[in-house]
C-alpha cells in the first residue's frame, strides 16, 4: 500500500513539475506598440526582456522594429511610472546616426536597483522619415512613452512545459493513480473471496 502511495505521489510530483502554472512564470518579455506624432501613429515595435545575472544584477535587452527606419533612439529607466515626456539627451542609453536602420537594440547591464521591483522605461524614437515616437505611446502635452516591465521571477522558467495545461494533467494523473489503486484492491478482494 505504501509503495503504491509513494508512486502516485511521485507521479503528481512529476506532474507538478512539468506543469508549472502560466500565473507564476516569468512576465518577461514585453512587447508594445512604438506610436509616432500626436495620433499615436504605430511604426514599429520594441521588446523588452529582463534577464538575472549570477552577480546579483540584471540585464535589460530591449529589441526594435521601427518601419520608416530610426535616425536615433534613447532609453531612460526608472523604478517609478512615466508621467511625461523625458528629454531624450538625459536619458543613460542612446544610440545616434543611426542612419534610418529598421532595427536596434540595447543590451544593458541596469544593476541590481531594480531587483525585485518593476521596472518603466521610455523609449523615445527620432525615424527617419522625421517623426518623433515613443514606446507605450501617452496622451500628453507633449506626449510621451511608459513601458512597465514586471520584475523578473527567479527560478521559474520564461515558459511553463505545458502552462495552462496544469490542472488538467494533475487531475489525469491524480485520478489515474486513485483509479490504479481502487482497481488493485478490489481484484484482490474479488480474489480472496
Amino acid at each position: 500500500m505504501i509503495r503504491r502511495l509513494a508512486v502516485v505521489l511521485s507521479a503528481l510530483f512529476v506532474t507538478s513539475a512539468l506543469f508549472v502554472p502560466a500565473a507564476v512564470a516569468d512576465p518577461s518579455p514585453v512587447t508594445v506598440s512604438i506610436g509616432a506624432g500626436n495620433t499615436d501613429t504605430p511604426v514599429g515595435s520594441p521588446t523588452f526582456t529582463r534577464a538575472e545575472n549570477n552577480d546579483g544584477t540584471e540585464t535589460l535587452t530591449v529589441d526594435l522594429s521601427v518601419q520608416p527606419g530610426i535616425n536615433e533612439d534613447h532609453l531612460c529607466l526608472s523604478d517609478t511610472a512615466f508621467t511625461s515626456r523625458i528629454p531624450p539627451g538625459q536619458c543613460a542609453y542612446s544610440h545616434t546616426n543611426l542612419g534610418g536602420a529598421t532595427s536596434d537594440q540595447f543590451v544593458e547591464n541596469i544593476g541590481s536597483s531594480y531587483v525585485g521591483k518593476t521596472l518603466y522605461a521610455q523609449l523615445h524614437v527620432a525615424t527617419a522619415d522625421g517623426q518623433t515616437a515613443f514606446a507605450g505611446w501617452h496622451a500628453g502635452n507633449p506626449f510621451y512613452g511608459n513601458v512597465a516591465i514586471d520584475p523578473v521571477a527567479p527560478g521559474v522558467p520564461a515558459a511553463p512545459l505545458f502552462g495552462s495545461w496544469a490542472p488538467i494533467g494533475m487531475a489525469i494523473v491524480f485520478l489515474g493513480g486513485a483509479g490504479a489503486v481502487a482497481w488493485r484492491r478490489t481484484r484482490r478482494h474479488a480474489t480472496a473471496s
